[in-house]
This record gives structure tokens, sequence and C-alpha cells, in this order.
């Protein structure tokens, strides 16, 4: 049993949306809504699910190198599949035109205990079992 932080993208879009009709119709100042949505995307997998930051603390830790395990994906990618994500939430729970664009990507790792099961052999398939090290779960809300 090995404990290996995986690197992790937090990124932020901000939400643009046009006023409403009537807000447009009575007023002469009708300006666009603005607000912010947070994805957060695995490195090693390309996964992406939304970020709701209440009860996770972030803390500052030393590790060694071998110990981190860098993103494959590169930032491009993990953005577009955060932008498809956050568009099928807001069309969802929102509704209307409205437009996205990444504001900050900010790099976490993960701490997860892995279970290895078997030797590691040149040119063998390994099986391992990642769990959770930080409490944090990813759940489906629709």
């Amino acid at each position: 049993m090995r404990t290996i932080y995986i690197e992790n993208r937090l990124i932020t879009f901000e939400i643009t949306t046009k006023p409403p009709f009537f807000e447009k119709l009575f007023k002469k100042e009708a300006k666009p809504r603005k607000s912010r949505i947070m994805m957060i995307a695995n490195g090693s997998t390309c996964g992406v699910s939304y970020y709701d930051g209440r009860g996770v603390e972030t803390t500052v830790a030393e590790v060694s190198e071998e110990a981190l395990q860098h993103s494959d994906f590169s930032d491009e990618e993990l953005v577009t599949r955060g932008n498809a994500l956050a568009r099928r939430i807001l069309r969802r729970r929102v509704g209307g035109n409205f437009s996205l664009e990444p504001t900050e990507i900010k790099s976490v790792y993960r701490p997860y205990h892995v279970a290895f099961f078997g030797k590691p052999e040149e040119g063998k398939k390994i099986y391992y079992v990642p769990v959770p090290a930080d409490g944090c779960t990813v759940k489906r809300t629709f």
C-alpha cells in the first residue's frame, strides 16, 4: 500500500448571461449578469466534476517527488471537458443563453491510498485499487 498524490486542476469559469427580456424592457441600464462556477478535473483520468468548496480544506505539505503523479492531459483538454460539464449543468438549472470563460486554473494534488495486487513486472498488467485519502468523494447528482 502506498500514498500517491495525483495532480488535479481547479478550473474557475465566469458565466455571463444576458439580462431577462422584462428587465431590458423596463430598465434602461439592463446589464449582463455575471457569476462563477468551479470544476475539478482529474489529471490522470481527465474526469471532471462540479467543485463545491464547502467542507474541503487545502493544506500545504512537503512530499517527495516519487509520490507525485503529474497530469497526463493538457490544460486545454481539461478546460474543454470542464466547459462541457458546466454547460450541461447550467442548461438544466438556469437555461437560456450564456457564455463561459475560464478565468483561473489552479493545480492541486489530491492524496490517494493505493493498494497494489501482485508484483510490478514489465509487460504485465498490475491491478490496483485507489482510495481517496482526503475523504472527498465524487457523487453523481443528475
